[in-house]
């Protein structure tokens, strides 16, 4: 009888284990931070869409070509953080060649950090704030914090809703709004999406002027007619391009 008491008694126990367990994993916040993953040797591979427009030259010139981002390593930065070192490849378009039958060549290295409240990317040595965390409505901040520029509102648009993005289904993307401001003369946006356990998987980048002058007795009519058109069909200068992941893994 004592035996089975025993039994009885190491049973409740370990059956009050198991459920403390379970309550402090489901208690653990889920504050977003696989958003944006750092494990070395992870990468994702971009189709890059670029247009650049010279209103001296009144033309545009498209450029396209696949990009690639590595975590190469992590090292101890400046600040006495862990900070990721980011090899980025490139292969230019080439319509006799296919990109399979092409070798990355190393472009740049970029530098990241994930801390507790933030994660950072330098972007041509210019440090951005990329997410906040938690990941959450209404969140907000300045994604130029950690620069010299004026102060930019980033605000999250919304975040663990599935998306195809490239012709790929994620189950939970967020979406970064960056800057949104259009006139007659000017648009510029700039959105950011990440997918949880990938990063970065969608970016978009407008940032273009159109401002022409017209003279003679129909000036007024001939201005009119020229802002009806939507400022991406007329813009003649700044850029216009999208990242749009096309590939990812670790190796």
């Amino acid at each position: 009888m004592k035996s089975l008491r025993h039994l009885f008694f190491v049973a409740i126990v370990f059956s009050a284990g198991i459920s403390s367990c379970k309550k402090d994993a489901a208690s653990k916040p889920d504050l977003g931070y696989n958003y944006f993953p750092s494990q070395v040797g992870r990468y994702i591979v971009y189709n890059v869409d670029s247009t650049y427009y010279d209103d001296f030259a009144d033309s545009s010139r498209n450029y396209k070509f696949q990009l690639k981002e590595k975590i190469q390593s992590v090292f101890t930065d400046n600040q006495n953080r862990p900070a990721i070192r980011l090899e980025r490849y490139v292969k230019y378009y080439n319509p006799a060649i296919a990109y399979s039958a092409m070798q990355w060549q190393l472009r740049n290295v970029w530098v990241e950090n994930a801390t507790a409240t933030t994660a950072e990317k330098v972007e041509e040595n210019t440090r951005y704030v990329k997410l906040a965390f938690p990941v959450k409505e209404n969140q907000s901040w300045n994604g130029n914090a950690q620069n010299t520029n004026d102060a930019e509102n980033y605000s999250y648009v919304f975040y663990d809703l599935p998306r195809t993005l490239g012709g790929i289904h994620f189950d939970s993307v967020l979406q970064v709004k960056q800057h949104d401001e259009e006139s007659l003369i000017n648009k510029i946006y700039y959105e950011e999406k990440y997918a949880r356990n990938i990063g970065l998987v969608y970016k978009r980048v407008i940032n273009i002027g159109s401002q022409k002058t017209f003279t003679g007795p129909y000036a007024a009519d001939s201005l009119a007619a020229y802002f009806a058109i939507p400022i991406l069909l007329r813009a003649d200068t700044g850029i216009n391009y999208t990242w749009t992941v096309t590939a990812f893994g670790r190796e």
